[in-house]
Formats: C-alpha cells, structure tokens, sequence
C-alpha cells in the first residue's frame, strides 16, 4: 500500500516539475526537502516521468495553437484591406515571412521523411 502512496506522490511530485514550478515551490508544497526532490530527479526513471507528463502539457498546448492558427490567419490576411497603408504593409511583411518559413519547414520535413525511408529500406537490406 505505501508503494501506490509513494507512485502517486512521485506523480504528483513529476507533474508540479514539468509545469516549470522551481524544486524550492515544489518541495515546499509536498512538505519535503529540497534535497529529497534533487535525489528524486537523479533517478533516470523519474526524469522520464517528468519528460512524459512535459510531453504531454506541451503536446495539449500545441493543440490549441493548432485550432486558433486558421482563425489568425484569416485575421492577418483582413488586416491586407485596412485603410492605413502600415497595417497593411505589416500585414505583407508578415505573411511573406511566415509564408517562406512555412515553406521551407514543410520542405524540410518532407525531405527528412524521404531520408528516413531510404535509411530504413537500407537497414532492412543489411542484417
């Protein structure tokens, strides 16, 4: 029984650090040492516990950027019809520098891709 006490707390313990609280907030509000935290974050097991649950925040956070860049989008490409002649000229600077760095990250990743697969026909080919 105090194993599952011990897992929950490490849980608990592993969410607070992956939230970006300080080892000094989190041990003050577990009720427990700095140094025990330390000790904690030596454990390779509980870093990748950390690793997971930060995984896990800045997946959900990229999520909602994901559902709220069609709608900035369009909000940028309306700033193109403003009256004032530097709104729109940021707007155009904005969306050919956004544009070009989308360009080239969707490139790169394709190109990335195809390596990957060629990497791992080779690797399939030689024992």
């Amino acid at each position: 029984m105090q194993q599952i006490a011990t897992a929950e707390k490490d849980s608990l313990l592993a969410i607070a650090l992956a939230s970006g609280e300080s080892i000094s907030d989190v041990a003050a509000r577990a009720n427990i040492d700095r140094s025990t935290v330390y000790r904690k974050l030596d454990n390779p097991e509980f870093r990748r516990l950390v690793a997971e649950f930060r995984d896990q925040l800045i997946a959900t956070a990229l999520g909602r950027i994901a559902d709220n860049m069609t709608r900035a989008a369009d909000a940028l490409a309306a700033m193109l019809d403003a009256p004032e002649p530097h709104i729109r000229l940021r707007a155009i600077r904005a969306l050919f520098t956004l544009g070009i760095r989308l360009r080239d990250s969707v490139d790169l990743t394709t190109r990335m891709h195809e390596v990957e697969r060629t990497l791992a026909g080779q690797q399939e080919v030689w024992p």
